[in-house]
């Protein structure tokens, strides 16, 4: 997987012009400045016992990837995790979040 990492930060560095400041917010440890992009959002009664609206938000992810207790601020708007999908290379984490 040594291989996979170098890509994935190789990658994620080309690819951060396209994306926005953001701040992850990580439960117990101090705030780490990302570049972040919403891919979209949608009714979370899409889908059993998710009320209220979701949203898609695309993270570079130059150490760990995001976690389901940590928060995100993107454009002035502060998400909840409620899922994370990671990247095999490591360059970026899809997660869905629900504003507060």
């Amino acid at each position: 997987m040594g291989l996979l990492d170098g890509l994935g930060r190789h990658l994620g560095d080309v690819l951060a012009v396209l994306f926005d400041d953001a701040v992850l917010h990580r439960a117990g440890v101090a705030d780490e400045p990302v570049r972040a992009r919403r891919d979209g959002a949608r009714e979370a009664s899409e889908e059993p016992g998710l009320p209220g609206r979701l949203v898609r938000i695309i993270v570079l992810t130059p150490g760990p990837a995001p976690d389901p207790d940590d928060e995100i601020t993107l454009a002035g708007t502060r998400y909840r995790i409620v899922a994370v999908e990671t990247d095999p290379a490591g360059s970026h984490a899809i997660i869905q979040g629900r504003p507060l």
